[in-house]
Order: C-alpha cells, then structure tokens, then sequence
C-alpha cells in the first residue's frame, strides 16, 4: 500500500486531544485514496493513521476509537479489536432508540422496558423494568461483568 504521507497529514486538524480529519464522509469517518499494486483505493483515514504509526492491520481485526470521535486519527485514540470488542465499545443506543440507553428498549406486551445486551454471539436477556434508569443500571453493570472494552461503562462506576 503506497501512501502520500504528507498530503495525508494535510488533511488533520491536531487539537490538544483529537486529530481530526478534515475531510470526512456522511457517516463521520474519514476516507483517504492509497494505492494498491498501482491501483488507486479508498481506505479509512484512522486505519491509514494507525498503520502509519503501529504497523500493518492484521487480517480480521479493527482499528477502535478509543476517544468515540469517529473523525480522530490521533495514533495515541486507536486500538486494534475485534469486531466484538468493537461493539462492546459503542457509546450509545441506535438512532432510532426509544429510550435513548444503550440496551434498553421498550417491551410493548409487558409494558416495561427492557434490559438486553449482545455477548459472544447471543442476546442475554437481563429483565425487565418500571423505568429507564432502572433498565440502564442493570445493562450496565451486565457490560461491566461481561465486556472487555466497555471504558466508559467503568470510567463511570
């Protein structure tokens, strides 16, 4: 993979925390050309700034937003993970959550909400709840048992 460092870095606007790149997409990340066997490729901004820094990417595995600001190429923001590692790190609930928490969703046949996460290839049903804050608690503190990179989630017990 052939890059062009220098109009690479062109593209980062360096704050005192994050890197951030100056050129990104609808979906928040940054897209930068490569060339590959001589053929020009889009690949990932914050891939590019970690194999920069760290070396190749192996096969199968992600480069994770330590910082949760899919715009930063800051090496010292990324780590590698797996897919599922990856998903443990997510910050918050889908865009079009009713309850605004990660793991918490209304359950319309016992009109309580309700508590369940995604581990090792399964849904674990926690419970259910009267209220949102209740739900949160629960799914949080299962994260924290069962996730190996949920940061945030232990940054705030």
């Amino acid at each position: 993979m052939e890059i062009n460092e220098k109009l690479f870095w062109a593209k980062v606007e360096k704050t005192d925390t994050c890197w951030n790149w100056t050129a990104l997409t609808e979906g928040g990340y940054g897209v930068f050309g490569v060339r590959v066997g001589g053929k020009p490729v889009p690949r990932r901004a914050h891939r590019i700034s970690y194999a920069l820094a760290h070396g190749p990417i192996p096969e199968g595995l992600m480069v994770d937003h330590i910082c949760h600001n899919e715009g930063c190429v800051n090496p010292d923001h990324l780590r590698l993970a797996t897919n599922k590692e990856n998903q443990e790190h997510r910050l918050k609930a889908s865009a079009n959550s009713k309850s605004g928490v990660l793991g918490v969703s209304w359950h319309k046949n016992t009109k309580k909400w309700r508590a369940v996460l995604h581990h090792s290839g399964r849904y674990i049903h926690i419970g259910y709840f009267h209220t949102v804050p209740e739900a949160e608690a629960a799914v949080k503190a299962k994260r924290i048992e069962l996730f190996t990179r949920n940061d945030h989630d232990r940054k705030a017990s």
